[in-house]
């Protein structure tokens, strides 16, 4: 809750937040929403004020030309349904000066990760595509099993049109869905997550995953950009999780307007609004938005270390309301990589950050893993003279995962040290 004078009162109420017997900040009329301390806004100057921080981030970039066709990833969460109503109030004739670009819409059906989760998943694809519907913009929706061969997925485009087919509950529509995973791929992708040790490397492939799947449906279609909605809110968050993780060579990408680590470049173009701007403005203009469940939506606050990060950060910004825009300004300061030898992960496609010097805390922690496999090893040996048990597969399994492991970067390998599976698995 915002901090005000002694002399003003504040009520709540649908979400928005009242300062009585204020005005608003840029006109003589009666502020009706508060989005920082003293800050007050009437409906119209709110809108204004949250149309400018996005049409100005579009603007000063100069990433998307005109007519350009731009692919907008759309989760269907308060976010994304805020993004995708700016797009289209921008490309109304009423706007004053219209939009340039011509976006495509795309969502990705998680139902087969979350699916011990309380909802409905034909039901949730349903709204989802009606709210896709209503724009009339052209529309896909992919699911997370596509991603488990992403050499294929990047096949030629007519490949890819002949994979699509109308949605089975609107036989007219501009809405395109792939076809429905098989029950194999459906389970591999289950057993994947779970051989993942924790919440926390669970969190972080599928955050990955889900970006690679992403791109590799922008190589489908045909798309050079895609607009994503994360606010500097869950920005913010996603900073200090990254750099608890072991990413923070990478902080500058995955937080930053764009990302250019993939021939397709992320945009964030609401990166300058918080997530209690985002939730007034769709108050305030009827935005409607539907609630998906993640790994963590029932989990304790120390479930991972994203959702500890997100309570410490929105505990500091109730009393600190500047919390998550000095974090982002700084992480603004921070430089990206300039190796030389351009090798990047093969999973998150950053830059290799472990070609370091011998006396790095990296080849400490390599060391010492290497004394651990051996004594595991030894162990082994003796358990099977006794058995008569043979190792070879074991070893086969190690050596392929000590292989993999060298290609990716310090965070990916943090995700993926303890996993259990089989290595060929991995996507």
């Amino acid at each position: 809750m915002c901090n005000v004078e002694e002399d003003n009162s504040v009520s709540v109420a649908r979400g928005k937040t009242f300062l009585k017997g204020s005005k608003c900040v840029k006109c003589d009329q009666p502020g009706i929403v508060v989005t920082r301390i003293h800050d007050s806004f009437c409906k119209e100057c709110f809108r204004v004020y949250v149309v400018h921080k996005f049409r100005s981030a579009i603007g000063k970039s100069k990433l998307i030309r005109d007519g350009e066709k731009v692919l907008v990833a759309f989760s269907g969460g308060a976010s994304s349904a805020a993004l995708l109503h700016l797009i289209t109030d921008g490309l109304s004739l009423r706007a004053h000066k219209k939009l340039r670009f011509i976006p495509t819409l795309l969502h990705v059906d998680e139902y087969s990760v979350l699916e011990g989760c309380d909802y409905d998943r034909f039901d949730v694809q349903k709204r989802v595509s009606e709210l896709m519907i209503q724009t009339g913009f052209e529309a896909f929706i992919t699911s997370l099993e596509q991603g488990l061969d992403l050499e294929n997925s990047q096949s030629e485009h007519a490949e890819c049109s002949r994979n699509f087919k109308p949605l089975y509950w609107e036989a007219s529509t501009n809405v395109a869905k792939l076809q429905e995973p098989s029950t194999d791929d459906t389970t591999k992708l289950k057993n994947l997550m779970s051989n993942l040790s924790s919440l926390t490397c669970k969190e972080d492939f599928l955050r990955n995953y889900r970006n690679q799947l992403i791109v590799a449906m922008a190589r489908k279609l045909n798309f050079d950009k895609i607009l994503t909605a994360e606010c500097s809110s869950r920005l913010s968050v996603r900073i200090l999780s990254d750099i608890a993780q072991g990413r923070g060579s990478q902080v500058s990408f995955d937080t930053g307007f764009s990302d250019s680590r993939n021939d397709v470049m992320f945009i964030r173009p609401i990166r300058d609004l918080t997530s209690k701007e985002v939730i007034m403005y769709n108050n305030m203009f009827d935005v409607s938005s539907i609630f998906v469940p993640t790994f963590t939506t029932k989990a304790v606050t120390g479930a991972s270390i994203e959702r500890l990060t997100e309570s410490f950060v929105t505990g500091l910004q109730a009393d600190f309301p500047s919390t998550t825009s000095n974090i982002v300004r700084t992480s603004e300061k921070l430089s990206q990589s300039t190796q030389v030898d351009h090798v990047k992960c093969t999973f998150c496609k950053s830059l290799l950050d472990t070609n370091v010097g011998a006396a790095s805390a990296l080849n400490a922690i390599l060391f010492s893993k290497k004394l651990s496999r051996s004594g595991r090893l030894c162990e082994q040996n003796n358990v099977s003279a006794e058995t008569g048990e043979d190792l070879e597969s074991s070893t086969a399994s190690d050596n392929l995962m000590e292989s993999t492991i060298s290609q990716l970067c310090f965070g990916c390998r943090n995700m993926i040290q303890d996993f259990g599976g089989d290595p060929n698995t991995l996507p």
